[in-house]
């Protein structure tokens, strides 16, 4: 899903880059255009909504059960709880990492359609 987001994100902003409003506004083609990317990535934005939202309940869970392993260390200082947070330590920053560029993604399509429609007016 992320490969799909930065994907639309590449080709709108290559859009954007080449449109031309002074000339898309007696010719059809970069306005058809400009309205069939924008139904694209409007189509496209509730599956990334859901794909985030997805991900910060996972990584919210892992980082409770990060602070609970955690908190059952300190007060019971028992080293066999420190290979269960190594685990849940090491699956947790990708989790954060992938929901950070999921967020910005996300963040910059809504930008991005933004633009779409200021340049459609």
């Amino acid at each position: 899903m992320a490969k799909k987001l930065k994907q639309l994100i590449s080709e709108a902003e290559k859009f954007l880059s080449s449109y031309d409003a002074t000339t898309a506004g007696g010719a059809g083609g970069d306005q058809s255009r400009l309205a069939d990317l924008l139904s694209y990535m409007e189509r496209w934005l509730p599956y990334f909504q859901h794909e985030r939202l997805i991900h910060l309940i996972v990584t919210v869970l892992f980082a409770l059960s990060m602070l609970i392993v955690f908190g059952v260390f300190v007060l019971s200082g028992e080293l066999y709880m420190l290979p269960l947070l190594g685990l849940i330590v090491v699956l947790l920053v990708p989790y954060i990492v992938h929901y950070f560029h999921l967020e910005n993604g996300v963040q910059k399509l809504y930008d991005l359609i933004d633009e779409f429609y200021k340049r459609k007016e």
